[in-house]
């Protein structure tokens, strides 16, 4: 491989936001490592994307929750002496119910992708950003700013990738090393998002985006040094809000 290649991790890169970000990233002419859950088109979607933008994809089709994953991709990039320009920690997952109605295994997998894998992804690959002089974008969400009934572990979640992302760019000060953290408002992606987004009515129109206009702001953003990143005037508004009224008016 071509040492002088620079090259982004983007996890949860087969569709969606992900997909989105490796194209913005591709576009930019990173190399990409792209890391999906397998059977979810991840193949096809890196072939797309080396044909559109000349540029090397490599992909990973394992479960991040699976706690040897993380390790593997460490040793796998330490092995080809890859430079790792820029970490994407997007994989994430939530269910909506009320959490009485809710399984363990759902919240245990919450934790487990968006908080645990993260964590460990970050710490094992850490050393090498740090001698790239790399960043990291942590993907959370406008959630993260509020509690959320009907998505009470999905919620605290993404608070702890808020404040993890800040407590360790504090940490990087010195180091030339970035990190930053999206969190977005909602996103048309799938076909579920896009029926909860309509169900909230205008103020679901108003806020939510496309995964395009969400990866374009986020990585113009993130080379600019901007610590939290919200895109969208109006859930920037939100933003402010869910950080500074009282959580008696939240509800």
């Amino acid at each position: 491989m071509n040492q002088t290649q620079s090259y982004a991790i983007v996890t949860g890169s087969s569709q969606g936001l992900g997909r989105a970000i490796a194209e913005e990233c591709a576009g930019r002419g990173l190399g990409l490592i792209l890391i999906a859950l397998p059977g979810t088109g991840l193949p096809e979607v890196s072939e797309v994307i080396r044909l559109i933008y000349g540029v090397p994809v490599e992909i990973w089709e394992a479960d991040l929750t699976e706690r040897d994953v993380p390790g593997r991709l460490a040793e796998w990039i330490s092995e080809r002496n890859l430079h790792i320009e820029l970490l994407v920690n997007n994989a994430g997952t939530g269910y909506n119910s009320r959490f009485r109605d809710s399984s363990l295994k759902e919240n245990d997998a919450t934790i487990e992708l968006n908080v645990l894998a993260l964590v460990r992804l970050t710490y094992l690959l850490l050393p090498r950003i740090v001698e790239s002089r790399g960043r990291i974008l942590n993907v959370a969400s406008l959630a993260a700013y509020f509690p959320m009934p009907y998505m009470p572990v999905y919620s605290p979640s993404k608070s702890f990738v808020v404040n993890f992302s800040l407590a360790l760019r504090e940490e990087l000060r010195d180091s030339d090393v970035e990190v930053s953290v999206l969190c977005p408002n909602g996103i048309r992606t799938n076909q579920s998002c896009r029926v909860r987004i309509d169900a909230q009515g205008l103020a679901g129109r108003l806020t939510c985006l496309y995964p395009d206009e969400v990866a374009r702001y986020a990585v113009k953003q993130l080379l600019r040094g901007r610590a939290v990143i919200v895109p969208g005037w109006i859930n920037r508004i939100l933003q402010v809000v869910g950080r500074i009224v009282p959580r008696s008016l939240v509800f």
